[in-house]
């Protein structure tokens, strides 16, 4: 497997944007939800008591994988709230 080096992501909109090259405040050590959570955080998005996930390819990504354990394929990242039926 190849490790990240740059991750991107935005939000379903595709209004907000953020990337980074993981050498800053998200590095390689980073979980998947660690990371969802300062992108949540740095957007301003109300969280409203939502849980958030990523999502890659169109599959949701694992929140306690680490960055360095995901692919450069994985790395363009969708960021949404998480829905369950109920």
């Amino acid at each position: 497997m190849v490790a990240a080096t740059r991750l991107k992501m935005t939000d379903i909109s595709k209004q907000k944007r953020f990337e980074t090259d993981l050498s800053g405040r998200i590095t390689p050590r980073h979980t998947v939800g660690q990371t969802v959570d300062e992108y949540v955080q740095h957007m301003r998005i109300p969280g409203d008591g939502l849980r958030w996930g990523a999502f890659a390819r169109g599959v949701k990504l694992d929140n306690k994988q680490t960055l360095d354990e995901l692919t450069e394929a994985d790395t363009d990242w969708t960021v949404m709230p998480e829905v369950s039926a109920g």
